[in-house]
């Protein structure tokens, strides 16, 4: 379809072939594609002109640097950066991610019956991968649903990391810590008050909080229309806070506004979300707790009774503190040439061999790299002038490709009150090697949740011995494409979820 240059030795130019557009945002396109070595579907976001405004080269710097040192499968994994023609004039950067079909915003707002169990691997799953990236210092500060992908195995992995902060004990908080955080409707009060001048990872805490409301009763917890609604929907639910709380606040006006507040009583969770699991709404309420130093850690959030016989500490990693040295730039004010700097240091680093030349001192500055960049450039500007002949993306977000809702023939039946032990082996933990070669077949062969991939199945996940679907079956509605709804609308029968569940995914 497109001429070939000559490229580099990586063969990046033929490595990928182009599928379609599935995204657009303020930081770039998002194609889909194959990877040809492999076979793997994967995605890749070109992002261009990114040193216009050094602020939000310095995001994408930033970004990339911490999905390079944070490796785990709750977090969404850069597979490779394309290397660009040349060091210190390139304005385009092509980088490769794994390809996740879905967001969880799109996962509620299509699909009405999610489960409880639903509710409990997914939160489960956004509190592991925060436990991971606290204890490694690192607070993300922009969780919402947009920024949680999925796939259909109901699998969610955490992105946008272009606002988190690496937090170090050593550095002055004005540096780290700004109060334009988070998308309001999921911004800790904390936030929305400017309460302190430094936070903690309790922030992350409450908007993976409004997240789980979100989940339980498919619309916003806290849907503000600015600051100070946010503010009274807030305390709405929760009460006034205490004077114990208010006087812990270092910001006088903080205090006086929450002060001059009319006394609210709060109301109980259990009214506020009628028939839902009580073990869910105890969570709840500490997840949202007004007063940051009520909230628990990512870690005693996993150790909750909500989630036994699923958690298992074994399978919740921990990590060792980023080193202070990865984020120098940080303390700095870069120009737009010591950011283009260190982001190709960090291109450098999907590229061994050049790495190696980098380090030696053996870069030649002013060589123009055979380069794969131009021919996937020129393969963005083509499908994207597609689209703006008339092509309607069905994706309006910046990673992924368009949704697929699956139904069941028959109603949900009473939902499950035990969970058994051998749900915990659903999340057990594998590097993201091991994920990549074990999660096709799983996906393409074993029910999950009661759904299969493309074909009719039996909730139970198991075929009569003909080979043919069992009377039970589920049809794909709605649209021709891949969603991360294959795993919603399940039959729940009683004792037999969560053995179903056990062989998700780690």
């Amino acid at each position: 379809m497109f001429d070939k240059d000559f490229f580099t030795e990586y063969g990046e130019a033929s490595q990928y072939e182009i599928k379609e557009v599935v995204g657009k945002g303020s930081y770039g396109v998002v194609a889909s594609a194959i990877d040809t070595h492999t076979g793997e579907k994967v995605a890749i976001k070109k992002m261009a002109n990114i040193f216009e405004h050094t602020s939000d080269a310095t995001r994408i710097l930033r970004e990339i640097k911490l999905l390079r040192l944070l490796r785990h499968p709750d977090i969404v994994q850069i597979k490779h950066i394309m290397l660009p023609p040349c060091r210190r004039e390139f304005k385009d950067i092509f980088v490769v991610f794994e390809l996740m079909e879905s967001d969880l915003h799109h996962v509620i707002k299509i699909n009405d019956d999610l489960t409880p169990d639903h509710h409990q691997f997914f939160l489960y799953q956004l509190l592991r991968g925060l436990k991971f990236i606290h204890t490694a210092h690192v607070f993300h500060r922009d969780l919402k649903p947009n920024n949680i992908l999925a796939n259909s195995d109901c699998k969610l992995k955490l992105c946008d990391f272009g606002l988190a902060r690496v937090s170090f004990t050593d550095v002055p908080s004005a540096i780290f810590w700004t109060d334009y955080v988070a998308t309001r409707w999921y911004r800790a009060p904390e936030l929305c008050g400017s309460f302190f001048s430094k936070y903690t990872p309790a922030v992350d805490i409450w908007s993976v909080g409004c997240i789980f409301a979100e989940l339980i009763t498919g619309k916003p917890l806290f849907p503000g229309k600015n600051v100070v609604d946010e503010l009274d929907l807030v305390t709405d639910l929760l009460g006034t806070p205490s004077a114990e709380t208010i006087a812990r606040i270092k910001n006088e006006k903080a205090r006086n506004y929450l002060n001059s507040l009319r006394k609210k009583k709060p109301i109980p969770f259990s009214e506020k979300f009628p028939n839902k699991d009580p073990l869910a709404l105890k969570l709840l309420e500490r997840l949202v707790a007004f007063d940051p130093y009520d909230r628990p850690t990512a870690e005693e959030a996993l150790a909750d009774p909500y989630f036994h016989g699923l958690a298992n500490v074994d399978n919740e990693p921990s990590m060792k503190p980023i080193s202070k040295l990865e984020f120098e730039f940080e303390r700095k004010k870069l120009s737009e040439d010591d950011v283009r700097e260190l982001i190709y240091r960090e291109i450098l680093e999907y590229h061994p061999q050049m790495l190696q030349e980098y380090l030696q001192g053996k870069d030649h500055i002013s060589f123009m790299y055979p380069s794969g960049v131009d021919r996937y450039r020129q393969q963005f500007a083509c499908l994207e002038c597609k689209n703006e002949r008339g092509i309607v993306l069905t994706r309006k977000y910046v990673s992924l490709p368009r949704e697929r809702v699956c139904n069941d023939d028959t109603e949900n039946s009473d939902q499950s009150k035990k969970r058994t032990t051998a749900s915990a082996n659903r999340a057990s933990l594998q590097s993201p090697t091991e994920l990549q070669g074990s999660r096709e077949p799983e996906c393409a062969n074993q029910n999950v949740l009661g759904t299969t991939d493309y074909a009719n199945q039996n909730v139970s996940g198991t075929r009569k011995a003909s080979g043919k679907p069992t009377e039970n079956g589920r049809r794909l509605l709605k649209s021709e494409s891949i969603s991360a709804s294959r795993c919603v609308g399940v039959v729940r029968k009683p004792h037999g979820v969560h053995r179903e569940v056990q062989k998700l995914v780690a």
